[in-house]
């Protein structure tokens, strides 16, 4: 292969400056990259049917046979390009599945909001040309997002600012940038971030606050809610991913709500991170087939949306699938543990917990074929390409086979 430029598909920025030769991949100092593209070293691992030897045909008409016979049918993991994620969708959606995401929570808390009242939100490109004043919230996003302070804050050639942007932070200690990234930082746990936010609500409205009934350091949030309405261009970024799903939406909410009233009289926009494993591609991808987001089940003939119902962890946790389809091309992410026959389509780096019913090995995205996965900021989808070459099959060449198997209308 001759030098070229690819994409990194392996957490929500979707780094496209990544430089592949025949010496490797340059991964521009990203661990995660790193990681990520040492997969090419994993050895190939054999399709299985209950724990024995098989083909590509015979896994396939196996695993047809367990979708035929199925009630109930779980689609989850869904970590895959968008052309598996529509592939399943419609795999799902004639054998009358439910499906979901591996990291649904926070995408579902962010879509409530954004459904329910709006929100005014901006694109990679905006906050790392415009923005003079950056809010981290729940988490500093190179925990998960490693090139995020490089691409965002430390862009060196801005168009439309002088200098870097200052920086605040409001969030777990444990999950706090350096004090040198971050002007204002404000320690907290959980419970007490979601206070700090509905009280950096009042602050941002220049409404008063009792210091001494409060559980945080109302003199920084104030500082905070100053800097905010002072700023030419601030930016909100959250990553609440280490929160539960019922707190995530209601430091949202707050978030969403502070974002309205400043953008009154300034310019201040948000930017919820999320998206590894392609989520935001599962989640876009159900809204163009469905009109809904994740959590869809195609049991009652027609698309059915409940965040609480359709939750995939919920419904392995409570045995009400009577299979499982698995996907995890993306990810190295087991299926969990249940008693409902799995059909496993993974890449060959992910090792079981036990012998799956059928155990398909599939290729990786941006790996092993190209395809496309959506950015964290959710405004383009970014193309993939091969680094090598690989005679896995891809997620959406499996589930058409299947559905093929099925006799029912293919992908």
């Amino acid at each position: 292969m001759t030098t070229a430029t690819v994409t990194c598909p392996f957490c929500g920025l979707a780094c496209d400056d990544l430089m592949v030769s025949p010496a490797g991949v340059d991964t521009r100092g990203c661990a995660r990259a790193r990681a990520g593209f040492s997969r090419v070293a994993a050895p190939e691992r054999p399709h299985r049917i209950a724990g024995t030897s098989a083909d590509l045909r015979a896994a396939v008409s196996a695993a047809a046979r367990i979708l035929g016979k199925a009630s109930a049918p779980l689609f989850h993991g869904l970590t895959a390009d968008l052309h598996g994620i529509r592939a399943v969708l419609a795999l799902a959606e004639r054998v009358g599945g439910t499906v979901d995401h591996l990291y649904s929570p926070a995408l579902l808390a962010n879509a409530a909001v954004a459904r329910a009242s709006g929100w005014v939100v901006a694109t990679f490109a905006e906050i790392a040309n415009r923005a003079d004043f950056i809010l981290l919230v729940g988490a500093d996003p190179s925990l998960n997002f490693p090139r995020f302070h490089e691409r965002l804050v430390r862009n060196a050639t801005p168009l439309y600012r002088e200098g870097a942007p200052s920086v605040a932070y409001i969030g777990p200690e444990r999950l706090a940038p350096p004090a040198s990234v971050a002007t204002v930082r404000v320690m907290l746990g959980e419970i007490e971030l979601l206070d700090a936010i509905a009280a950096l609500s009042l602050l941002a409205r220049e409404r008063r606050i009792s210091p001494g009934r409060a559980n945080f350091p109302v003199e920084s949030i104030g500082t905070i809610a100053e800097r905010l309405r002072s700023a030419r261009y601030g930016a909100i970024v959250w990553d609440l991913s280490s929160c539960a799903p019922e707190t995530a939406e209601l430091v949202v909410e707050y978030l969403a709500e502070i974002l309205r009233h400043l953008n009154v009289r300034t310019r201040c926009v948000g930017l919820p991170l999320g998206g590894s494993g392609n989520a935001l591609g599962a989640s876009q991808a159900a809204l163009w087939q469905t009109g809904w987001p994740l959590r869809v089940s195609f049991a009652a003939g027609i698309p059915d949306h409940d965040p609480w119902r359709h939750d995939g962890s919920r419904i392995l946790d409570a045995g009400e699938a009577d299979a499982v389809v698995w996907v995890a091309a993306s990810v190295v992410e087991p299926p969990p543990e249940t008693a409902a026959p799995v059909i496993a389509l993974i890449a060959d780096d992910v090792a079981l917990r036990g012998p799956a019913a059928v155990e398909i090995r599939v290729g990786i995205p941006g790996i092993d074929h190209g395809g496309a996965v959506v950015r964290a900021d959710s405004v383009i989808a970014v193309p993939l390409h091969a680094v090598r070459a690989s005679s896995r099959p891809r997620v959406s060449e499996v589930v058409c086979a299947i559905m093929s198997a099925l006799a029912v209308p293919p992908c």
